[in-house]
């Protein structure tokens, strides 16, 4: 991946950084440089795991519902409630999908969604309690 002509150049990959400052994150963020971001973590990653040895998680992201209040600029596929275009899962379908996580060695679930007008703190005991 390459960086646009007209982004900043993102800071230099710091073999043993203790933390990245705001500056460096907006650059990280701003420039567009995967490849940059992927330099970082990996000198993290050495420093924290000398070696050769990468790990991963197995880990599953449901995205429960596409309805969302907010608008905001994070997500480019939210349907605005009330539109008849959106979806929100049943929570057999959630339950389904975290079966489906757990039989192939998933060991975390992500739940994502939009702000539902309609869902209160009880829906979501209810699907974390099935």
């Amino acid at each position: 991946m390459t960086r646009p002509p007209d982004a900043a150049a993102p800071p230099p990959a710091d073999p043993a950084p203790e933390r990245l400052t705001d500056a460096d994150a907006l650059a990280l963020l701003e420039g567009g440089d995967l490849l940059g971001v992927g330099a970082r973590a990996d000198a993290v990653r050495r420093r924290l795991h000398p070696g050769d040895e990468v790990t991963f998680v197995v880990d599953r992201n449901i995205n429960y519902t596409d309805y969302c209040l907010s608008g905001c600029r994070f997500c480019a596929f939210y349907k605005r409630p009330g539109s008849g275009e959106g979806y929100l899962l049943a929570a057999d379908d959630i339950h389904r999908k975290i079966e489906e996580t757990l039989a192939l060695g998933g060991t975390a679930i992500m739940m994502q969604g939009g702000l539902h007008p309609d869902l209160d703190i009880c829906w979501f005991e209810e699907v974390f309690r099935g």
